[in-house]
């Protein structure tokens, strides 16, 4: 087994095959190559470095990380998990064999250059095995490790049931309002569509970012704002993965108007929703209600087994979701690390006021 740390993209490309089969065998549909390259090419910080850890046995790719460094402003050498854009990038582990290969990963972080001072991983499942194994593969002093934030993300379980048994799940108030918005947005000439060639996502896109952008200014600006870069990201990847299945672009439309969009990505059985947004004009037909049903009927029809939301705790995904399992972003601090005198203004902005509510807990770990 070989771990080894690649700083571009064209030398990433010979393990893309065997990286994609991993983020399949693990369900990670975030996870996948095509979304940290597309990010690396058009969305990598000015001052960022590509960093990605590739772990092979043979011929075969075992793990995979794809992180990128950044020298904070206190002069620190920072690795963070690529594609911020698509929340809850994972590093990926061969099943079985999770010791050895992020034991190996660790070991491979210590050794490059420059060596990170600060490790950030996010979104991983608590308690969570991963960032500790990442931490003795280090040499002696193992890093610190804290947990800094905490947050549900929403599971939807379709199983043997299917749709049609996630449907009678629901309460009779949400399959009645399904029903009705439906035949109402069907009256006014209205159909669901889910677009998979990169020729109709790409047409599509325009009002994806329309809606999207609408729903983020409605959240008071919370999310990525969906930019130039943005765009690249997903049209690159509508691209390569065009007529797979596994990015789905899922309208609310009728010619010429589209009033909700839902973009999402698929791997080994399991969907995740990226994007969503709606028209507000059109809110009291509940087109994102009802697009969001349509995508996970979708999701079932093609063979997918498990859908998610996302992160955060949101009323209208309570009503979705059958479970909210809790995440976490881990901190691995190299021991000895002087100064730390404000632990937050190290994390990306989403964790810092999180960060500050255990700054006493990290402090005692790099004492």
């Amino acid at each position: 087994m070989f771990a080894r740390v690649l700083t571009d993209v064209d030398s990433l490309l010979p393990f893309v095959p065997g990286w994609d089969a991993l983020a399949v065998e693990c369900r990670r549909p975030r996870s996948a190559p095509v979304f940290a390259l597309a990010w690396y090419r058009h969305a990598l910080p000015s001052r960022g470095q590509i960093r990605t850890v590739v772990v092979t046995d043979g011929d075969d790719v075992v793990g995979i990380a794809p992180f990128y460094v950044e020298r904070t402003g206190f002069g620190f050498y920072q690795y963070n998990m690529a594609v911020p854009v698509l929340f809850g990038v994972e590093p990926l582990f061969a099943p079985g064999r999770e010791e050895e290969i992020a034991g190996a990963v660790g070991h491979a972080l210590a050794h490059a250059d420059p060596a990170p001072d600060i490790v950030f991983l996010d979104s991983l499942p608590q308690g969570s095995l991963w960032p500790t194994l990442i931490g003795r593969g280090w040499p002696r002093p193992h890093p610190a490790l804290a947990s800094p934030h905490s947050f549900p993300w929403s599971h939807i379980y379709l199983g043997d049931g299917g749709f049609d048994g996630w449907f009678a799940e629901r309460s009779g108030r949400f399959r009645q309002r399904f029903r009705s918005q439906s035949r109402k947005l069907s009256a006014e000439g209205f159909k669901h569509l889910v677009s998979v060639d990169a020729p109709d996502i790409a047409e599509r896109l325009p009002a994806l970012r329309r809606c999207y952008e609408a729903r983020r200014v409605g959240r008071g600006g919370t999310g990525h704002p969906f930019d130039d870069s943005f765009r690249a990201i997903v049209a690159e990847a509508a691209v390569e993965l065009s007529g797979t299945g596994r990015l789905r672009l899922a309208t609310i439309e009728r010619p010429g108007e589209v009033i909700a969009a839902d973009l999402v990505v698929s791997a080994g059985g399991h969907a995740s929703g990226w994007l969503t947004g709606f028209d507000e004009s059109w809110a009291h037909l509940s087109p994102n209600f009802v697009c969001m049903v349509l995508s996970i009927e979708d999701a079932a029809r093609v063979g997918d087994t498990t859908f998610d939301l996302g992160s955060g705790s949101y009323s209208y995904k309570r009503r979705f979701t059958d479970d909210e399992p809790v995440f976490q972003n881990s901190l691995l601090v190299r021991r000895g690390l002087r100064p730390f005198h404000t632990p937050a203004q190290l994390l990306p902005y989403g964790a810092r006021q999180a960060m500050g509510r255990v700054l006493g807990r990290v402090k005692k770990l790099v004492g």
